[in-house]
């Protein structure tokens, strides 16, 4: 139980940083690898507790590193391609 509660605050401060931290593409990718990690750790908490097998957090977090993996890749490529990562320069005018 002690997981859980400490998995619900990670959710909500990081939905909190992401709707107030919108100004930089990191700070959003950080906030929503913040959200999947306690999303993990409530995931995990709860397979342990009901006494269910692991193999859905082994698939859960297989994908959590993917995306992460994506998210840095676009990062890179929209800082080349943009020279910044601030989300008000994209615009469909500026291409």
């Amino acid at each position: 139980m002690f997981l859980m509660k400490i998995s619900w605050l990670g959710i909500v401060s990081s939905i909190m940083c992401y709707s107030k931290l919108n100004v930089r593409i990191l700070s959003v990718l950080i906030s929503l690898e913040g959200l999947m990690l306690s999303l993990l750790l409530f995931f995990y908490s709860t397979v342990c507790f009901l006494g269910y097998d692991m193999h859905y957090f082994l698939v859960l977090l297989t994908f959590a590193a993917c995306e992460a993996a994506l998210a840095l890749s676009l990062l890179v490529s929209i800082i080349r391609l943009r020279s910044n990562d601030y989300i008000p320069s994209f615009s469909s005018l500026n291409f």
